[in-house]
């Protein structure tokens, strides 16, 4: 059975790797899906805007960090991108909460 549990959704985000901020996602949507007996997490963004040309690409695996929420997306690997706008897909592992990053 597949049920949608929540979603969420934030204008602006950081995105990090490795601890360290690489840059930010405009325009990013979240839902949480339960499927097979356990929560999957797939998201869209409009845009995917980095500090290194290198670091934009399908298939890197980072962190999302909604600070309005205080949430991290936790190990997000991107699906797709599509140029030149870089919007796009994720998967992700797990969603937490924080009180300060």
């Amino acid at each position: 059975m597949i049920r949608m549990e929540k979603s969420c959704g934030s204008p602006k985000c950081d995105v990090v790797k490795k601890g360290k901020k690489i840059g930010h996602m405009d325009g990013l949507n979240v839902i949480q899906w339960f499927l097979k007996n356990r929560y999957r997490y797939t998201g869209t963004f409009s845009r995917f805007i980095t500090k290194n040309p290198d670091d934009s690409h399908s298939g890197i695996k980072i962190d999302i960090i909604i600070p309005e929420k205080h949430l991290i997306i936790k190990d997000a690997c991107i699906d797709w991108m599509k140029s030149p706008q870089n919007n796009g897909t994720f998967n992700a592992k797990s969603i937490e909460s924080y009180e300060n990053y």
